[in-house]
């Protein structure tokens, strides 16, 4: 059989304008998203004097020989790295302390050692998504297409923070993931790097969800202030830019784009490529959110994804993918999300830390495009458009605009509030 250039999967989870006239916008992302894991921080252990065997859930095993050979005064040759399958990673999983701290008791008791961190350990001792904070600007012409964009961000430096090299003081990280993607004359991309006490690191999509929720609700802001319809005015301009335009078209017509809505109920819709510029994943999803109004609920009932990922190789596992990162995407932008009190995290079990359920998964439907070229990433792009989509979706069913994530049912009650 010749290899599937396409493939489509629906999955259904049932459980209980003006000249010259100047817009501006300002959305702040929390710091969200403790990289909650199946298993907390684990990690088995055997000094044995001049060897040391590790068995451990890791992203980067080579970074756990290393700095285990350090620890315990060995040679990184000495050490083995055993990987298992267990536990996720999405970020966490790159640090490695928890390794560290394993192989130094075993040392310390010359005996064989297993850690399993509490959950509370696991969530004091995480490391987070940076805040940042975003303030975009735009010249737009007669028809409402912006001709200059300035778009302002503070975020503090994942790698500065863990001495690694930046460039010019900005994150390699966010210096791809911050370019635009829609082409403008004249475009700015300003970045303010502050220092922060609060340990960073990488979680799914690094800084490109943050990055991508601003420009998304953004351009739905430019949209209605020109009065056009969203996904019409995104089409006007991407016309040089065909594999983009494609997954748009596409996932507006299989989402039912234009069709009429019940009360309460509206499609919002989002573009990004993947988490470099360069990567390029393209990916556009729509969103069908309804709004109770009563109390802010958000029920989102279905998400529909269309990716240009090149060549599938093994379509079920490229599907899971992107469902799994739309999914996450989705739990960051209604749920997750923690407080500092004291140098503390306020929230360190399930019991009061909110993230997606079972009960809340809506209909996911991924489509991939037919395509000859190489094969590219496919594990993080689709979570930068969630909760743009979102966003715009429930602008679209109450006409309330939500600039902050997470989006909780009290944020929506309060835009509705201002509203009237």
């Amino acid at each position: 059989m010749g290899r599937r250039q396409s493939y489509s999967r629906r999955v259904v989870h049932r459980l209980p304008h003006p000249l010259n006239q100047a817009l501006r916008f300002t959305a702040a992302n929390l710091i969200q998203g403790q990289r909650l894991r199946l298993l907390p921080e684990n990690c088995f252990a055997h000094y044995m004097g001049a060897k040391c065997e590790i068995w451990a859930p890791t992203q980067v095993p080579q970074d756990v020989r290393d700095s285990v050979a350090t620890a315990v005064g060995l040679k990184p040759d000495d050490v083995h790295v055993n990987v298992t399958l267990l536990g996720g990673g999405f970020g966490r999983r790159l640090e490695h302390d928890y390794a560290v701290e394993a192989a130094v008791v075993s040392k310390a008791i010359n005996a064989p050692v297993k850690v399993m961190w509490t959950r509370e350990d696991d969530m004091r001792f995480s490391t987070y998504r940076p805040p940042s904070i975003h303030r975009l600007s735009a010249v737009v012409d007669a028809k409402g297409a912006p001709v200059a964009l300035t778009h302002r961000l503070i975020a503090p430096t994942i790698s500065g923070q863990k001495g690694m090299p930046v460039d010019g003081g900005i994150d390699p990280d966010l210096k791809d993931e911050a370019a635009f993607l829609y082409p403008v004359p004249n475009l700015s991309v300003e970045y303010i790097a502050p220092p922060c006490a609060v340990p960073l690191a990488w979680l799914r999509s690094v800084y490109a969800a943050q990055v991508a929720f601003a420009n998304e609700s953004f351009l739905d802001e430019l949209a209605h202030q020109a009065g056009k319809d969203p996904y019409q005015y995104r089409r006007s301009l991407l016309g040089k830019h065909p594999r983009t335009l494609k997954v748009l078209e596409t996932a507006a017509q299989k989402a039912g784009w234009g069709s009429a809505m019940p009360n309460d109920v509206g499609l919002g819709v989002a573009s990004s490529f993947g988490q470099e510029r360069d990567m390029p994943t393209w990916c556009a999803c729509v969103a069908r959110v309804r709004v109770d109004r009563t109390n802010g609920q958000i029920i989102v009932e279905k998400l529909t994804l269309v990716v240009d990922a090149g060549t599938i190789i093994q379509p079920d596992g490229a599907a899971a993918q992107v469902e799994g990162s739309a999914l996450w995407g989705l739990s960051m932008a209604l749920y997750e999300g923690t407080e500092f009190v004291m140098g503390q995290p306020k929230d360190t079990n399930l019991d009061t830390y909110s993230l997606l359920r079972m009960g809340n998964v809506p209909e996911v439907e991924v489509e991939f495009m037919p395509s000859t070229e190489a094969p590219v990433g496919l594990g993080e792009p689709a979570t930068a458009v969630i909760a743009p989509a979102i966003a715009n979706a429930i602008f679209a069913s109450t006409g309330a605009r939500l600039r902050h994530l997470p989006i909780r049912p009290a944020d929506v009650r309060q835009a509705l509030t201002r509203r009237t």
